[in-house]
Formats: structure tokens, sequence, C-alpha cells
């Protein structure tokens, strides 16, 4: 009995699943955030802006996985984004905008910065959330 109940729920559109879909589905790009910005960590600890700087290989995967970040940001829930407002969702989401412009000449200036300033920032508080 308690089976059809539960299919007839699942087949109305019963919304409690729905949300915990959309959870589920935050939790796996918040975990996709989290670990692009680790991997960043990774390509660049110990490393000093100078180095970054003369290192294309690294700032090339650096740059991967700010699009990543920017990806996965974007695919976060608005009800999530609601609830979290602190994690300033559209300046994640706009990140590769901001460091690879139009033009595509890219300041690695801008990416040297949000590396040591903005993502160590956003990690701790996805971890958080997480």
């Amino acid at each position: 009995m308690r089976e059809k109940s539960e299919q007839k729920n699942s087949l109305s559109g019963d919304a409690t699943p729905k949300k915990e879909a959309r959870s589920g589905a935050d939790i796996i790009h918040l975990n996709h955030i989290l670990a692009a910005m680790e991997q960043i960590d990774r390509y660049t600890r110990g490393m000093s802006e100078s180095e970054f700087l003369s290192r294309t290989m690294v700032q090339d995967a650096v740059i991967h996985q700010i699009e990543l970040i920017g990806e996965a940001a974007s695919c976060i829930s608005v009800e999530f984004q609601n609830e979290h407002p602190k994690l300033q969702w559209m300046e994640m989401k706009n990140i590769r905008k901001k460091i690879i412009p139009e033009s595509f000449n890219i300041n690695f200036v801008k990416v040297w910065n949000a590396v040591q300033d903005d993502i160590p920032l956003r990690k701790q508080a996805i971890r958080k959330l997480l």
C-alpha cells in the first residue's frame, strides 16, 4: 500500500522530490566549485606573483579552473542562491568575464589577485555550506 502512495506522489508532481533533487544538484555543483578552487590552490601553492606571471601552463590551468567555477556557479538554483546571498553568486558566475574580457587580453595580475584574495574566502564559505 505504501509503495502505491509513494508512486502516486512521484507521478503527481509532488514538490518534495523536486526540492530534494534541487538540493542534491546544488550540492553537486558546490562540490565542483570547491574542487576547482582546491585545484587552483594546488597549482599555485608556494608560488610568488612573478613566478605565476612567468609560467604559462599554470596560468592556463588556473584559467580553466576559474571557467569551471563560473559554469558551476551558474548551475546553482535561484532558491539556493537566495538562501545564501553572502556568497555573491553573480560575481562568482561572472568571474570568467572579469578576468577574460571580450578582447581575450587576459590580465594575469587580476587573475593572480583573484587567486590570492577572492578564491580563498569563497572556498571557506562553500566548505561551510557542505
